[in-house]
Protein backbone atom coordinates (compact mmCIF):
# COMPACT_ATOMS: atom_id res chain seq x y z
CA UNK A 1 0.00 0.00 0.00
CA UNK A 2 1.02 3.92 -0.24
CA UNK A 3 3.16 5.13 2.56
CA UNK A 4 -0.28 6.86 3.93
CA UNK A 5 -3.95 7.41 2.53
CA UNK A 6 -5.93 10.32 3.20
CA UNK A 7 -8.97 12.55 2.91
CA UNK A 8 -9.76 12.63 -0.89
CA UNK A 9 -8.43 9.28 -2.05
CA UNK A 10 -10.70 7.91 -4.41
CA UNK A 11 -11.38 4.32 -6.52
CA UNK A 12 -8.52 3.40 -4.59
CA UNK A 13 -8.46 -0.65 -3.48
CA UNK A 14 -5.88 0.00 -0.49
CA UNK A 15 -8.58 2.42 1.13
CA UNK A 16 -11.27 -0.25 0.16
CA UNK A 17 -9.29 -2.82 2.62
CA UNK A 18 -8.89 -0.12 4.84
CA UNK A 19 -12.20 0.71 5.08
CA UNK A 20 -13.00 -3.48 5.52
CA UNK A 21 -10.26 -3.24 8.73
CA UNK A 22 -11.92 -0.42 10.33
CA UNK A 23 -15.31 -1.83 10.26
CA UNK A 24 -14.14 -5.13 11.76
CA UNK A 25 -11.22 -4.27 13.96
CA UNK A 26 -10.85 -4.98 17.41
CA UNK A 27 -10.31 -2.06 18.98
CA UNK A 28 -13.77 -0.55 18.68
CA UNK A 29 -17.09 -1.77 17.28
CA UNK A 30 -18.56 0.92 15.11
CA UNK A 31 -22.86 1.15 15.45
CA UNK A 32 -23.00 2.15 11.75
CA UNK A 33 -20.11 0.34 9.17
CA UNK A 34 -18.34 2.22 6.45
CA UNK A 35 -19.53 1.74 3.07
CA UNK A 36 -16.45 -0.59 1.57
CA UNK A 37 -16.32 1.23 -1.81
CA UNK A 38 -12.90 2.42 -1.97
CA UNK A 39 -13.65 6.18 -1.53
CA UNK A 40 -11.68 8.29 1.26
CA UNK A 41 -14.50 10.75 2.38
CA UNK A 42 -15.65 12.55 5.38
CA UNK A 43 -16.99 9.22 7.16
CA UNK A 44 -13.81 7.41 6.08
CA UNK A 45 -12.25 10.28 8.38
CA UNK A 46 -13.83 10.15 11.34
CA UNK A 47 -13.76 6.50 11.90
CA UNK A 48 -10.21 6.42 11.35
CA UNK A 49 -9.61 9.28 13.80
CA UNK A 50 -11.54 7.28 16.08
CA UNK A 51 -9.88 4.10 15.75
CA UNK A 52 -7.28 5.46 15.92
CA UNK A 53 -7.47 6.94 19.69
CA UNK A 54 -8.69 3.31 20.78
CA UNK A 55 -5.58 1.93 19.57
CA UNK A 56 -3.96 4.37 21.90
CA UNK A 57 -2.25 6.35 19.33
CA UNK A 58 -1.00 9.51 21.18
CA UNK A 59 -3.26 12.68 21.07
CA UNK A 60 -0.79 14.41 18.27
CA UNK A 61 -0.93 11.25 16.36
CA UNK A 62 -4.83 10.81 16.18
CA UNK A 63 -5.31 12.57 12.44
CA UNK A 64 -7.61 10.92 9.83
CA UNK A 65 -4.97 9.87 7.97
CA UNK A 66 -3.42 5.81 7.83
CA UNK A 67 -0.29 4.31 6.99
CA UNK A 68 1.05 1.06 7.24
CA UNK A 69 1.68 0.97 11.09
CA UNK A 70 -2.24 1.54 11.32
CA UNK A 71 -3.21 -1.04 9.19
CA UNK A 72 -0.76 -3.76 10.97
CA UNK A 73 -2.58 -3.12 14.04
CA UNK A 74 -6.05 -3.70 12.40
CA UNK A 75 -5.10 -6.57 10.40
CA UNK A 76 -3.34 -8.12 13.35
CA UNK A 77 -0.19 -8.70 11.50
CA UNK A 78 1.47 -6.37 14.16
CA UNK A 79 0.74 -6.17 18.37
CA UNK A 80 -0.53 -3.12 19.58
CA UNK A 81 3.00 -1.77 21.27
CA UNK A 82 3.17 -1.59 24.92
CA UNK A 83 2.43 2.36 25.59
CA UNK A 84 -0.63 2.13 22.75
CA UNK A 85 -1.96 -0.73 25.19
CA UNK A 86 -1.75 1.30 28.36
CA UNK A 87 -3.28 4.57 26.54
CA UNK A 88 -6.11 2.52 25.47
CA UNK A 89 -6.57 1.06 28.69
CA UNK A 90 -6.47 4.28 30.51
CA UNK A 91 -9.01 5.42 27.95
CA UNK A 92 -11.14 2.64 28.49
CA UNK A 93 -10.96 3.41 32.09
CA UNK A 94 -12.12 7.04 31.26
CA UNK A 95 -15.10 5.93 29.34
CA UNK A 96 -16.41 3.98 31.89
CA UNK A 97 -15.94 6.42 34.55
CA UNK A 98 -17.25 9.30 32.36
CA UNK A 99 -20.63 7.40 31.49
CA UNK A 100 -22.64 9.17 34.15
CA UNK A 101 -21.07 12.64 32.68
CA UNK A 102 -22.00 11.23 28.80
CA UNK A 103 -25.40 11.18 29.72
CA UNK A 104 -25.15 14.93 30.88
CA UNK A 105 -23.84 15.54 27.24
CA UNK A 106 -26.32 13.66 25.93
CA UNK A 107 -29.39 15.21 27.66
CA UNK A 108 -27.71 18.75 26.27
CA UNK A 109 -27.42 17.65 23.11
CA UNK A 110 -31.53 16.64 22.47
CA UNK A 111 -31.94 19.76 24.46
CA UNK A 112 -30.29 21.98 21.86
CA UNK A 113 -32.15 20.12 19.25
CA UNK A 114 -35.54 21.23 20.87
CA UNK A 115 -34.39 24.19 20.48
CA UNK A 116 -33.46 24.37 17.16
CA UNK A 117 -36.55 22.50 16.34
CA UNK A 118 -38.57 25.58 17.92
CA UNK A 119 -36.81 27.51 15.68
CA UNK A 120 -38.11 26.44 12.37
CA UNK A 121 -39.46 28.65 9.96
CA UNK A 122 -37.63 31.54 11.47
CA UNK A 123 -37.25 34.11 8.28
CA UNK A 124 -34.55 36.50 7.27
CA UNK A 125 -35.81 40.34 7.54
CA UNK A 126 -36.01 41.27 5.05
CA UNK A 127 -35.68 37.95 2.76
CA UNK A 128 -31.83 37.59 1.43
CA UNK A 129 -30.41 39.85 4.18
CA UNK A 130 -28.75 37.57 6.41
CA UNK A 131 -31.02 40.28 8.80
CA UNK A 132 -32.04 37.63 11.43
CA UNK A 133 -32.12 37.32 15.78
CA UNK A 134 -28.77 34.71 15.72
CA UNK A 135 -26.72 37.57 13.99
CA UNK A 136 -28.42 40.40 16.64
CA UNK A 137 -27.12 37.97 19.37
CA UNK A 138 -23.56 37.37 17.93
CA UNK A 139 -22.50 40.90 17.27
CA UNK A 140 -20.81 40.92 13.99
CA UNK A 141 -23.78 41.84 11.91
CA UNK A 142 -25.36 41.01 8.45
CA UNK A 143 -23.31 37.71 8.19
CA UNK A 144 -23.28 34.31 6.81
CA UNK A 145 -25.43 32.43 10.16
CA UNK A 146 -25.27 28.53 9.35
CA UNK A 147 -22.99 27.96 11.66
CA UNK A 148 -23.85 31.13 14.20
CA UNK A 149 -27.09 29.81 14.30
CA UNK A 150 -25.92 25.83 15.61
CA UNK A 151 -23.34 27.76 18.20
CA UNK A 152 -26.52 30.26 19.57
CA UNK A 153 -28.38 27.06 20.44
CA UNK A 154 -25.74 25.25 22.32
CA UNK A 155 -24.20 28.20 24.19
CA UNK A 156 -28.07 28.52 25.46
CA UNK A 157 -28.26 25.36 26.63
CA UNK A 158 -25.20 26.07 28.65
CA UNK A 159 -22.09 24.30 25.90
CA UNK A 160 -18.47 25.20 27.30
CA UNK A 161 -17.32 24.03 24.17
CA UNK A 162 -18.86 27.39 22.10
CA UNK A 163 -17.78 30.63 22.56
CA UNK A 164 -19.87 33.62 21.63
CA UNK A 165 -18.46 36.64 19.32
CA UNK A 166 -15.81 33.61 18.68
CA UNK A 167 -16.06 29.67 18.60
CA UNK A 168 -17.04 28.56 16.22
CA UNK A 169 -18.80 31.12 13.40
CA UNK A 170 -16.62 29.43 10.42
CA UNK A 171 -17.57 25.38 9.17
CA UNK A 172 -13.83 25.55 8.34
CA UNK A 173 -12.46 26.55 11.67
CA UNK A 174 -14.97 23.90 13.21
CA UNK A 175 -13.73 20.76 10.87
CA UNK A 176 -9.81 21.72 11.44
CA UNK A 177 -10.49 21.63 15.47
CA UNK A 178 -12.50 18.28 15.14
CA UNK A 179 -9.78 16.79 13.13
CA UNK A 180 -7.60 17.78 16.23
CA UNK A 181 -9.86 17.15 18.85
CA UNK A 182 -9.36 20.69 19.52
CA UNK A 183 -11.81 22.79 22.06
CA UNK A 184 -14.07 20.40 22.83
CA UNK A 185 -15.13 18.66 19.57
CA UNK A 186 -14.01 15.58 17.69
CA UNK A 187 -15.44 13.91 14.33
CA UNK A 188 -17.69 11.24 14.89
CA UNK A 189 -18.27 8.67 12.08
CA UNK A 190 -21.88 7.73 13.67
CA UNK A 191 -23.76 11.02 15.06
CA UNK A 192 -26.36 10.84 16.91
CA UNK A 193 -29.78 13.15 16.87
CA UNK A 194 -28.52 16.66 17.64
CA UNK A 195 -24.83 16.74 15.98
CA UNK A 196 -23.94 18.95 14.38
CA UNK A 197 -22.09 18.73 10.97
CA UNK A 198 -20.91 20.43 8.01
CA UNK A 199 -20.79 20.14 4.37
CA UNK A 200 -19.40 20.44 0.88
CA UNK A 201 -22.13 22.45 -0.93
CA UNK A 202 -20.56 22.84 -4.57
CA UNK A 203 -18.03 20.10 -4.70
CA UNK A 204 -14.64 22.21 -4.46
CA UNK A 205 -13.06 20.11 -1.66
CA UNK A 206 -14.04 22.94 0.80
CA UNK A 207 -16.87 22.76 3.53
CA UNK A 208 -19.01 25.57 3.28
CA UNK A 209 -21.99 25.27 5.29
CA UNK A 210 -23.00 23.55 8.71
CA UNK A 211 -25.94 21.22 9.59
CA UNK A 212 -27.35 19.17 12.37
CA UNK A 213 -28.36 16.01 12.66
CA UNK A 214 -31.90 14.50 13.15
CA UNK A 215 -32.36 11.17 12.03
CA UNK A 216 -30.95 8.47 9.22
CA UNK A 217 -33.51 8.25 6.50
CA UNK A 218 -31.94 4.74 5.80
CA UNK A 219 -31.32 5.04 2.21
CA UNK A 220 -27.47 6.97 2.66
CA UNK A 221 -29.55 10.25 3.30
CA UNK A 222 -30.31 12.07 6.16
CA UNK A 223 -32.61 14.64 7.59
CA UNK A 224 -31.10 17.30 8.62
CA UNK A 225 -32.02 20.73 10.37
CA UNK A 226 -30.53 23.95 8.73
CA UNK A 227 -29.88 27.54 9.23
CA UNK A 228 -29.16 30.47 6.18
CA UNK A 229 -30.58 28.06 4.01
CA UNK A 230 -34.27 28.22 1.70
CA UNK A 231 -37.02 26.44 2.36
CA UNK A 232 -37.77 23.99 -0.77
CA UNK A 233 -38.47 24.36 -3.90
CA UNK A 234 -38.67 28.33 -3.00
CA UNK A 235 -36.13 31.28 -2.15
CA UNK A 236 -37.21 32.03 1.13
CA UNK A 237 -33.86 32.17 3.44
CA UNK A 238 -34.00 31.13 7.04
CA UNK A 239 -34.34 28.03 9.37
CA UNK A 240 -35.48 24.38 7.57
CA UNK A 241 -35.40 20.65 7.48
CA UNK A 242 -32.96 19.14 4.52
CA UNK A 243 -32.34 16.24 3.33
CA UNK A 244 -28.40 15.52 2.87
CA UNK A 245 -26.21 12.60 1.75
CA UNK A 246 -24.88 10.71 5.09
CA UNK A 247 -21.58 10.40 3.79
CA UNK A 248 -20.74 13.49 2.32
CA UNK A 249 -20.94 15.40 5.48
CA UNK A 250 -18.34 15.91 8.32
CA UNK A 251 -20.35 15.35 11.73
CA UNK A 252 -18.94 16.26 15.67
CA UNK A 253 -19.78 15.44 18.74
CA UNK A 254 -19.57 18.06 21.39
CA UNK A 255 -17.51 17.04 24.41
CA UNK A 256 -18.23 19.66 27.00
Amino acid sequence: MPDYLKFGDKDHEAVRKLQGLVNRNPYRHPRRKLVEDGDWGPLTSAAVQQTKYWCGYEKEDIQPIAGKELHGYLSGEVALPGDHRERRKLRIEKREKERAKLSEMDKMRLRVLKRMKGELGTLETPNNSNHIKYNTYWGWGPVPYCMIFIAWAWLHEGSKAFVKGSRWAGCREMLADAKAGGHGIHLTDDPSPGCPGVVNLYDDARVDHAITFIKDLGNGYCETLEANTSKETTYIQGVWNKRRLLRDCFWFEVEE
